[in-house]
Formats: structure tokens, sequence, C-alpha cells
């Protein structure tokens, strides 16, 4: 074999090699938005499932469900709502402020607030907190606009309780469960169509 089909051979093997890490590549980038699609869906239908199970009127907030009946349907969605915000900080480049957030919300899970309600609080204000810093600080939209929306989603929601008592801490929580959802939903979008543009270009 003369050299010139040597190096001819050498590229073929080289660009296959590229075409197939970048098909990896997209593969692995569409499996984490489907993590981030699963991750919406538990932070926005948990309260319904908590309402649904429990016998009795609405509780005061969704933290007061640790001691319902059916104790599994408080701690099981919470938990990997919890377990897919630290894998989501683990397993994507610059956004280990997941992981914190998945450290909050477990410990909101674990120190439940009548035995523990200083401890429960403040993970709590962490994790509602931290979430609105996330969308306002590091959402990879680039709209100012719209990320101080649902940065403002959650302050409000927190404040209509707080401040004005309009609604239990239950629908404020809520209210920013459907907003962090919301973000988690564009963000798994935006995700999608990284993935399909790169596949375009390979």
């Amino acid at each position: 074999m003369g050299l010139q089909q040597q190096i001819s051979s050498a590229a073929r093997k080289g660009i296959a090699k590229s075409v197939e890490g970048v098909k990896r590549s997209a593969e692995g980038i569409k499996r984490f938005a489907r993590l981030e699609r699963v991750l919406a869906t538990v932070c926005l239908f948990t309260p319904a499932f908590l309402i649904w199970f429990d016998d009795g009127p609405i509780r005061e907030s969704i933290s007061a469900y640790y001691n319902m009946e059916e104790g599994q349907v408080f701690y099981f969605p919470l938990t990997v709502a919890a377990m897919l915000f630290v894998v989501n900080g683990v397993v994507k480049d610059g956004r280990a402020y997941n992981t914190f957030l998945g450290a909050m919300l477990a410990g909101v899970i674990l120190f439940n607030h009548d035995d523990m309600g200083l401890l429960h609080g403040a993970f709590a204000v962490a994790f509602f907190g931290g979430n609105a810093l996330v969308i306002l600080l590091f959402s990879s939209w680039k709209a100012g606009w719209f990320k101080a929306l649902l940065f403002a989603g959650i302050v409000l929601s927190m404040a209509f309780y707080f401040v004005f008592d309009w609604f239990t801490l239950f629908w404020a929580e809520w209210l920013s469960f459907t907003i962090i959802a919301l973000h988690y939903i564009l963000e798994s979008w935006k995700t999608s169509l990284t993935s399909a543009s790169g596949t375009r270009t390979a």
C-alpha cells in the first residue's frame, strides 16, 4: 500500500471515529434532556399526588404531608427529585449548583417541619431561593426578561404567602415547583435542539 493510500485510509478512519464520537455525544445529550424532563414532571405533579392520596383537606404546606398514611407518596417522589438534581449537577459540566440544590431538597425531606422546624426551614429557603438564583444567573436562555420573569415568579409566590398571606404555603410551594419545572422543560428543549443541530452538523 502506497503512502498516499495509507494517508487516505488513516483519514477515513479518523473521520469515522469523529462521526461516531459526535453520534455518541448527541445521544448522551438526548438522554440528559430526558432526565431534565423527568425532573420537571416530578416537580410538577408531586403536590397533586399528595392531595390525591391523602385523606382530609389540603394541608398547610407540602412538607406537612411527611406523616400522611401513605408516606411513600411523600418520600419517594421528592427523594427522586433530589437525586435527579444531584445527578444533573454531576453529569453536566458547569451545573454543580444543581448538586447543591439536590442536597438542600434532601435536607427538606430528612428534617421534618414539626420536630426540626428551624433546620427544615433553612433547607427549604436554600432550595427555593437557590432555584430562583439559578434561573436568574445560570439559565442558558439569553432573554434576560424571561429569566427575570421566572425568578420573579418564585419570589412573588413566596411573598404572597409570607408577606400578603393571600394563600397557604402549600400553594406557594406548588407554584414555585411549577416554575422550576418550566425552567427544566425549557432547558431540556434547548438541550434537544442543540443535540439535533449537532447531529445535522455531523
